[in-house]
């Protein structure tokens, strides 16, 4: 896929969402931690997505089928197993677009740090629209080098083996500018990444 078929995709997956009136953006949910009370807008919106059984949109879409997606990502972790010969451990994101992550360990992988040879655990994440999937290596330093060759081979045989769609990275590094950026409040840049792999 080119750029522009990626954008095409992504702003589809990408329905607007109309903010809850009293606002249920990060400064309202702290908030109402902070005061114990939660307000009574946010409360109905919360409890009207619980009693319709599915998404709101914004972490999950309205017609998320959460045990396919479940099957999916549980045979995506057997698979990256096998090909790593190791167990990869798995999690379920929570109050997050990304539905959850495999990591592998940095003593199975072949990507190693530029000037210090260090092993490097890989992590394989998985968002709740459109079987969108990204990968990395983790540094210490923060920074992401890139994958070693044998390793994105692997992943993205595994990933394409299962249909995900592997999100190019310049491609999530870009600011978001899409119809739910009030989620996000008004001093936060966020980007792709955020709107479909991060926290909500």
């Amino acid at each position: 896929m080119d750029d522009a078929d990626w954008w095409s995709m992504l702003r589809a997956l990408d329905e607007p969402v109309a903010p809850v009136k009293g606002s249920i953006g990060r400064e309202s949910i702290l908030r109402a931690m902070v005061e114990g009370v939660m307000p009574e807008p946010m409360l109905a919106a919360l409890n009207e997505r619980v009693a319709r059984g599915d998404g709101d949109g914004l972490e999950v879409p309205r017609d998320f089928d959460h045990a396919a997606v479940q099957g999916r990502f549980d045979r995506l972790a057997e698979r990256l197993s096998e090909a790593y010969g190791c167990r990869c451990d798995s999690g379920l994101a929570q109050d997050s677009a990304c539905f959850g992550s495999i990591w592998i360990p940095a003593e199975a992988s072949h990507s190693r740090t530029k000037r210090t040879r260090i092993p490097l655990s890989l992590t394989v994440s998985v968002s709740n629209f459109g079987g969108l999937a990204t990968y990395g290596a983790s540094s210490p330093s923060g920074q992401r080098p890139s994958p070693h060759p044998d390793d994105r081979q692997r992943i993205e045989l595994a990933l394409a083996g299962l249909g995900y769609l592997i999100v190019p990275e310049h491609i999530l590094a870009t600011p978001y500018d899409g119809p739910n950026g009030w989620v996000f409040g008004p001093t936060v840049v966020e980007t792709w990444s955020t709107r479909f792999f991060g926290h909500l």
